[in-house]
């Protein structure tokens, strides 16, 4: 009887990993981020790695650290290719230099 449990516990163990790592959002989800003096900018990791089709690594660990917070970002770093700029430079994808493109980010 004991064995009966442990090996039914191992099998649902088993079938239920799989479901849970599904269930995950990529990256961790949408990353907020409150800077002072502009509204809110929500990043999608889904965005980036699902719709787009990019690797973590191209911008972790080149770009950014793993931990929020760890890094100071504004938009003048932005400007100059840091962060997001790197990307977002109007040839990768569009320029953060361009106003017109503040609402992309900026809801």
């Amino acid at each position: 009887m004991r064995k009966t449990i442990v090996w039914g516990s191992l099998v649902l163990f088993c079938l239920a990993m799989p479901l849970s790592a599904i269930a995950q959002k990529v990256g961790g989800g949408d990353m907020t981020f409150k800077p002072k003096g502009a509204s809110d900018v929500t990043f999608s990791h889904e965005v980036h790695v699902k719709t787009k089709g990019l690797k973590c690594t191209g911008c972790h660990y080149q770009v950014f650290q793993m931990t929020q917070g760890s890094y100071k970002m504004d938009m003048s770093k932005l400007t100059k290719g840091d962060f997001c700029g790197k990307c977002h430079n109007g040839q990768k994808s569009f320029d953060v230099k361009d106003t017109k493109n503040c609402a992309k980010c900026h809801k």
